[in-house]
């Protein structure tokens, strides 16, 4: 599964304090890798080439593990209720960056705030005491979050995809994908862009090194 945009961001910068670079030095590396001096500027490509060069010199990313820290997740069960179903998005929200915290106490939290707005300012205590009508709220507003970061995503990395010198059959997928949606990225539901954002990720981590831009 690949790292978004804003999560090799966040690395980044992480890795910048942990080597203890100043800006001068952090700025003359982007440049020096990318040509450019800001990472709001690069493409994943070029982001991943810059995590890559920390961690050959030293930086190590820590990954939390996700007993006690993230949301219990029921991929065993069959019948998987709507609040597994709400866990599972939040999850995946965390796996991909786009949240710091994939615990239930923030899942908690942000179902309060939303719950409470939704309930008459009548706040909630525990997520097994949503009514199905309010979970089913939170979900589609949860997707909508989500599918809205991931086609943000997926504005900025199709250019690249295309880029790529793909052969015949991953020209095919990636008209399937991606291309077909290309502009209307905010239209598609979670498994489509979700399987969008994992063939970009793979095709960009193949490529990275022959790639020209």
């Amino acid at each position: 599964m690949k790292m978004s945009k804003s999560r090799y961001i966040q690395l980044i910068h992480v890795g910048q304090g942990q080597l203890g670079w100043d800006d001068d030095l952090y700025r003359s590396v982007l440049e020096k890798l990318t040509g450019k001096e800001s990472c709001k500027d690069m493409n994943v490509t070029e982001l991943k080439s810059v995590l890559d060069y920390m961690k050959e010199n030293g930086f190590k990313v820590v990954t939390k593990k996700r007993s006690g820290k993230n949301s219990p997740i029921t991929r065993d069960k069959d019948d998987k209720t709507q609040l597994d179903k709400l866990r599972q998005l939040w999850i995946a929200m965390k796996y991909r960056g786009y949240i710091k915290e994939g615990s239930d106490q923030a899942l908690l939290n942000w179902s309060k705030n939303q719950a409470k707005r939704l309930n008459k300012s009548v706040a909630i205590e525990r997520l097994e005491w949503l009514q199905p009508k309010m979970l089913n709220a939170l979900i589609e507003q949860l997707k909508s979050w989500y599918v809205r970061v991931m086609a943000k995503d997926m504005d900025e990395l199709a250019p690249d995809l295309k880029a790529l010198p793909l052969y015949k059959e991953e020209q095919v997928t990636a008209q399937r994908y991606v291309f077909d949606y290309s502009g209307k990225f905010q239209r598609c539901n979670v498994e489509q862009l979700e399987a969008a954002l994992n063939f970009t990720g793979q095709m960009l981590g193949k490529y990275s090194g022959v790639r020209n831009v």
